[in-house]
């Protein structure tokens, strides 16, 4: 059986060329075979499971909290991967919660399951203190700071397509 997953993929690259043009390794930046860095810190990375890589813990039920986000360990591997989550904000004006009400309050998709519990969408809603898909919506549209001219095309410039 062939490995698989991008520490195999790359090692296999490396010998490919290697064996093709004579080199053991190119020069940083040139395009071809990765750099020894890119290739020691793929390895490092790696998730080894025994069916195949592991995905981050926050794309999987383990690392979401029952009530809605994230838990400590979905956090963590979030941020391992670069990413800088704050914390809900449940009631206020702030721009973040300003902005998380748009983009929630147009989802698609129910805010129960067929069973009847609430889906991850209700339950981040919930969360941020909303308590269904409309709340948001008009919350974001009360709040929301509009810019002047009302598009891209700036004050004071002709519109060519008139």
């Amino acid at each position: 059986m062939a490995k698989r997953g991008l520490y195999a993929n790359i090692h296999a690259k490396r010998k490919r060329i290697a064996a093709g043009s004579g080199e053991t390794m190119r020069k940083p930046g040139s395009s071809g075979a990765p750099t020894e860095a890119n290739f020691t810190k793929s390895a490092k990375t790696a998730k080894k499971k025994e069916g195949g890589f592991k995905s981050p813990a926050w794309t999987r039920k383990e690392g979401q909290s029952p009530t809605g986000g994230l838990n400590a360990k979905g956090r963590a591997s979030a941020k391992a991967e670069g990413s800088n989550l704050k914390s809900q904000l449940s009631s206020g004006t702030n721009p973040r919660r300003v902005k998380f009400a748009a983009r929630f309050g147009g989802m698609n998709g129910p805010m129960k399951k067929s069973n009847g519990e609430p889906t991850r969408l209700a339950l981040a809603l919930k969360r941020w203190g909303f308590g269904s898909k409309e709340a948001a919506r008009k919350f974001a549209a009360k709040h929301k700071k509009r810019k002047e001219g009302g598009g891209f095309i700036e004050p004071g410039i002709e519109n060519i397509f008139d």
